[in-house]
């Protein structure tokens, strides 16, 4: 069984879209389990309604992205098989047709001592790749290559699996065992941001490798965010939704950067994020 964890809040129409691209899969042993965390848009209901067969789990409404997936983990773990999957999947993308079953495949190809995540693509132009699993050129100075940036769709989808330092949890595909081998996702040092470089970090100090398959796609609804210089101060200091914030990136370079490196990754993470949110 492949268990689907989606966590929600709002944007039902994205979430229909989301889960009717799984319908579209080629795959009968998939079973969708939404976190819905306080969602203000009747996502519950509409849910209820429309596939009377997910499994909705309640979320306190802060549980934000790590928290739903560690309720999620905890929820299949509880339930499931030996052999099992979890995919965690955004409720803001939606599934290339056989994206399933060629992450599946390739988990199996290393008898399923790794995480898979599939290539993002941008839903709007279908081309534009954006950030799936990052390869770390040095630690010390913070320099990384985004898989297959700025190449087009076309010749990535050419290429075979990538091995990466770090995942984006966009798509990913996991089995149950590597939970019971090393534990869940971290909610509690890493509420939103940075729980999937963390666990994956942690996965392949464990000896599972990671890859980004870019056969395998998933298309990415995005949303342009409003930011204003008034509202800089409140993401770097207060936001648990924030990238930025400067009490978990910490957090995050003391989990996964070598302690010789971790002053200088840190200093330059915060100087690329402000050199980054302002050129959105």
């Amino acid at each position: 069984m492949i268990y689907i964890i989606i966590p929600v809040y709002n944007r039902i129409n994205k979430t229909i879209k989301c889960i009717n691209s799984i319908h579209k899969q080629n795959r009968k042993d998939v079973k969708i389990i939404v976190v819905e965390d306080g969602s203000t848009d009747n996502t519950k209901k509409i849910i209820n309604e429309k596939y009377p067969e997910i499994i909705i789990l309640n979320g306190t409404g802060y549980l934000f992205w790590t928290g739903a997936i560690h309720l999620g983990v905890n929820h299949v773990l509880s339930i499931c098989l030996e052999k099992d999957w979890i995919l965690l999947l955004n409720n803001d993308t939606e599934l290339e047709n056989e994206c399933i079953n060629k992450l599946v495949k390739l988990s199996e190809k290393y008898n399923r001592k790794t995480i898979v995540g599939a290539l993002s693509v941008d839903l709007k132009d279908k081309n534009t790749i954006i950030k799936s699993g990052t390869i770390v050129k040095s630690w010390f100075f913070n320099l990384n290559h985004q898989i297959l940036n700025k190449h087009n769709i076309s010749y990535a989808k050419s290429k075979d699996e990538i091995e990466a330092n770090l995942l984006t949890g966009r798509c990913l595909l996991h089995p149950v065992e590597i939970f019971k081998e090393i534990g869940n996702y971290n909610s509690q040092k890493l509420p939103h941001y940075g729980g999937d470089d963390e666990f994956t970090a942690r996965a392949r100090a464990a000896g599972y490798k990671l890859f980004v398959l870019p056969s395998a796609i998933v298309f990415l609804d995005q949303e342009k965010a409003y930011r204003t210089k008034e509202n800089i101060l409140k993401e770097f200091f207060t936001s648990k939704k924030s990238g930025t914030n400067l009490i978990f990136r910490w957090r995050l370079t003391r989990m996964i950067v070598p302690l010789y490196a971790q002053p200088t990754f840190y200093l330059i993470s915060i100087f690329k994020s402000i050199i980054q949110y302002f050129k959105k």
